[in-house]
């Protein structure tokens, strides 16, 4: 009987540690409040390319708190940028004058240095 229990326990950690495992996994979403810069676009190429910009690269996210490593932890907690604020950090990166109309070289430009650096796949 303790063969099968001792088994059973090896194959349980096994598996917990070699797929990934979080038992206790907690998330907030910060800067909730901010609300989404009023923009314009110079063309529909620039509007293209912001919103491929916004939905294609990852919100910023911090881990707080974890214990154990990334692929298994007991307890991890972290924060995610709201939407509107990821947009608004896109906005203010891309927007090199400050005139919130978003030129169709800034847009290309921006997204460019977003494909160098690995932070989204180039589509076209």
């Amino acid at each position: 009987m303790k063969s099968i229990v001792l088994i059973s326990f090896v194959v349980f950690l096994l598996v917990v540690f070699g797929d990934g495992c979080q038992l206790m996994n907690f998330g907030t979403e910060i800067r909730t409040e901010e609300s989404m810069l009023d923009i314009s676009y110079e063309n529909d190429r620039a509007e293209e390319l912001f919103h491929a910009i916004v939905h294609d690269t990852k919100r910023e996210e911090n881990v707080k708190a974890r214990i154990g490593s990334p692929s298994f932890s007991l307890y991890s907690r972290y924060e995610t940028v709201a939407f509107n604020a990821h947009c608004n950090d896109h906005i203010r990166a891309m927007d090199k004058n400050a005139d919130l109309i978003i030129s169709q070289k800034e847009a290309e430009t921006y997204y460019q240095n977003l494909v160098e650096q690995g932070k989204i796949r180039d589509q076209k």
